[in-house]
């Protein structure tokens, strides 16, 4: 019996080895960038698209894109400065044809540009949701609705600036 018993923990040692050899790893890496100040979110708070699809309708042009979003601060008695790193345009990355497409984004109905433009405090936080603006439309349209000429692919950045106004 005691063979057995051999055998039976031999077995158990052999299969708990292959078992540790054959073992998978699985490692992912998790990015955060955070700003303790404030941040442009959805309405509901979650994050707002890495990328948006704009449709074309081939009578009118492009379609607007647009969400609901709010600012998030943890001062809410500071006025918000919004601006765009660099005028937002579509650009052709398959067809030489091409020509950039120019687009407007806009925040609460208001045009942004690469010049600041001033929120106040008043006009954003209502209290209603603490540390949270009042919901607002954010917008990306085509500048001047039309055809565009050449087919294919267009790609752009959209970069939204938010600073405390000191």
């Amino acid at each position: 019996m005691s063979s057995i018993l051999k055998k039976v923990a031999l077995t158990a040692a052999l299969t708990a080895a292959s078992l540790s050899a054959n073992a998978a790893q699985t490692d992912i890496t998790v990015v955060a960038t955070v700003d303790n100040n404030m941040t442009l979110l959805r309405a509901d708070g979650s994050a707002l698209p890495d990328s948006v699809t704009m449709s074309y309708n081939p009578v009118r042009g492009l379609s607007t894109w647009s969400e609901q979003v709010r600012i998030y601060s943890n001062d809410t008695t500071k006025d918000v400065q919004v601006r765009l790193t660099a005028p937002v345009e579509l650009v052709p990355t398959n067809t030489s044809a091409g020509v950039p497409v120019p687009l407007t984004v806009s925040l609460k109905g208001q045009a942004l540009s690469t010049t600041v433009k001033d929120f106040t405090a008043a006009e954003l936080f209502d209290g209603a949701i603490p540390d949270a603006s009042v919901a607002m439309e954010l917008a990306i349209a085509q500048t001047t609705l039309g055809k565009i000429a050449a087919a294919g692919t267009y790609q752009g950045m959209a970069s939204i600036v938010l600073n405390a106004k000191p």
